[in-house]
C-alpha cells in the first residue's frame, strides 16, 4: 500500500507542468522550463523509490528523500511562472499546498525515528 501511495504522491508532480496549466495560461519562459525538469526529476526519483521499495532495497527511503527534496524546491518555480503566466491564485496556492502535505507526510514518515522504524519494520519484514 505504501509503495502505491509513493507512487501516486510523485506522479502528481505532473499537474505542475506546463501541460497541465490552464487553457490561457502563457507557459514559455525559463520559469516553465525550470519546473518542468525539476518535476520530472522529482516524478524519477520517485518511480525509482517506489521500485527500491517493493525490492525490499534499504537506500529506497534515501531516494524518497531527496525526490522530496527536489519537489519540493520545484514548487518555487512553479509558484512564480504560473502566478507571471495568468494562472489563477487559488489554483496555484491549492496546488502548492497539496504538494507541501504530501512532502510533509513523506518527511515525517522518514525522518521522525518512531515513524521510520515503523515504516521500515513493515516495508522491511513484510
Amino acid at each position: 500500500m505504501g509503495g502505491i501511495a509513493l507512487l501516486l504522491a510523485g506522479s502528481t508532480w505532473l499537474w505542475l507542468t506546463p501541460a497541465f496549466a490552464g487553457r490561457d495560461v502563457a507557459t514559455s519562459g525559463a520559469l516553465w522550463s525550470t519546473t518542468r525538469v525539476l518535476c520530472l526529476l522529482t516524478i524519477a526519483g520517485f518511480c525509482v523509490a517506489t521500485v527500491g521499495l517493493f525490492a525490499r532495497l534499504p537506500w529506497w527511503e534515501w531516494v524518497a528523500l531527496g525526490s522530496a527534496t527536489v519537489g519540493l524546491v520545484a514548487l518555487v518555480p512553479y509558484w512564480l511562472a504560473a502566478d507571471r503566466g495568468g494562472e489563477p491564485a487559488g489554483t496555484t496556492a491549492w496546488n502548492v499546498f497539496v504538494h507541501v502535505l504530501m512532502l510533509a507526510g513523506v518527511f515525517v514518515l522518514l525522518l521522525v525515528p518512531q515513524l521510520e522504524r515503523w515504516v521500515d519494520h513493515h516495508v522491511m519484514s513484510g
